[in-house]
C-alpha cells in the first residue's frame, strides 16, 4: 500500500472496456463458480493510467462483489459510467445486486484492515489499496448501498477523456 504512488507503470491510453475485461479475466473462475453474469457497457471513455494498477482496481471490486453477493439467485455485476463530474472526468460505476453496505459502514470499509464481516476471506486491504489507487490518479471512490439491495461503486479518473466519436453520456443502472 506505501508503495502506490513511489512504483508506477508508464501511464497508457486505453479503453477503459479493454481494462475491465483484463480484470474479468483475472476473476473468470470466482464469477463462473458463482453464476455470476458480468455486464459491461459498450463504448466506455478512453482513459490515461497506469494499465497494472486500474486492473487491481476492478479485480478488487469484482472481488468483493463476489465475496458479498450473499444468497442472491441471479447475481449481477455491471460495469459503466455515468456521464462526467463537475471537473470533466468520466465517474466509472461497479453494481452489484448483493447484500448491500449499511450506511453506517460505508465510509470504513476503505480503511485499511477494516472487514465487516471478519469470517470471510481477505485481509481489509483491498478497497484501501483501490482507494489509494484512485486517489494516486488524482480520482475519488465512494460508495452508493443499501442492505439486501447491492452496492454500487463509483471513481472518478483524472487525465482520463471520452473518446467523443464512440461514445455518449452513460446512464447508472
Amino acid at each position: 500500500l506505501s508503495r502506490i504512488g513511489r512504483l508506477t507503470n508508464n501511464p497508457v491510453i486505453i479503453p477503459f472496456g479493454d481494462l475491465v475485461k483484463d480484470a474479468a479475466e483475472i476473476v473468470h473462475g470466482r464469477l463462473e463458480a458463482r453464476n455470476i453474469t458480468l455486464q459491461t457497457q459498450p463504448n466506455l471513455p478512453l482513459v490515461h493510467v497506469d494499465k497494472p494498477r486500474l486492473i487491481e482496481v476492478l479485480q478488487n471490486l469484482f472481488d468483493n462483489s463476489t465475496k458479498y453477493m450473499g444468497t442472491q439467485t441471479d447475481p449481477v455485476i455491471e460495469v459503466g459510467w455515468d456521464g462526467f463530474d463537475a471537473s470533466n472526468h468520466p465517474i466509472f460505476f461497479v453494481h452489484d445486486n448483493g447484500m448491500g453496505i449499511a450506511p453506517e459502514y460505508q465510509e470504513r470499509i476503505f480503511g485499511l484492515f477494516e472487514k465487516l464481516d471478519t469470517a470471510s476471506e481477505g485481509t481489509g486491504v483491498g478497497l484501501a489499496l483501490v482507494k489509494r489507487i484512485i486517489e494516486f490518479h488524482g480520482g475519488r471512490i465512494w460508495v452508493q448501498s443499501e442492505l439486501g439491495r447491492g452496492s454500487t461503486f463509483f471513481f472518478t479518473l483524472a487525465g482520463s477523456r471520452s473518446n467523443p466519436q464512440s461514445v455518449e453520456t452513460g446512464s447508472r443502472p
